[in-house]
């Protein structure tokens, strides 16, 4: 009998994980920086956009790979709910993240309800940070439904 030659298929635990896309959506270039470098020290692949309509592009751009939208509320242009339930439609199984240093707004307190999303008061801590990001991926990676964010119109 001859020897057959077979190729060892690489096991699955030595394959890198690819964690998600995030996209970051923040108009404070300092606030934008600082969160940007924190997801990619924990691994993470950024996208980052100065406002909505680049955002827009850039998950046109990244169909099918953003798995996270990092987004502040209070935005010129367009606040961050509608700009989730805009990228949803090309995203659909995006979750979202939301921060904003205004507590009381109305945006929020609709985000709020909203099972695919959550939500981190500034100035916001390494650790919050990187604990939503996580949560809120595993949440969206276990429910795989489409996002609800189109019932939360005003």
């Amino acid at each position: 009998m001859g020897t057959s030659s077979v190729t060892p298929i690489p096991s699955l635990e030595s394959l890198p994980v690819r964690k998600p896309v995030i996209l970051l959506v923040e108009d404070e270039c300092v606030v934008r920086e600082v969160t940007r470098q924190v997801l990619e020290h924990a691994g993470y692949e950024v996208v980052e956009s100065a406002g909505p309509q680049e955002a827009l592009r850039l998950a046109a751009a990244h169909r099918g790979r953003i798995g996270l939208l990092l987004s502040d509320v209070v935005m010129p242009e367009m606040n961050g709910l509608d700009l989730a339930r805009r990228i949803q439609a090309i995203q659909p199984r995006l979750t979202t993240v939301f921060m904003s240093g205004y507590a009381e707004n109305a945006v929020l307190q609709k985000a709020a309800r909203n099972p695919r999303s959550a939500y981190i008061q500034k100035p916001f801590t390494v650790d919050l940070l990187l604990t939503s990001v996580a949560g809120a991926l595993a949440s969206g990676a276990v429910d795989g439904q489409s996002a609800e964010l189109a019932d939360l119109s005003a």
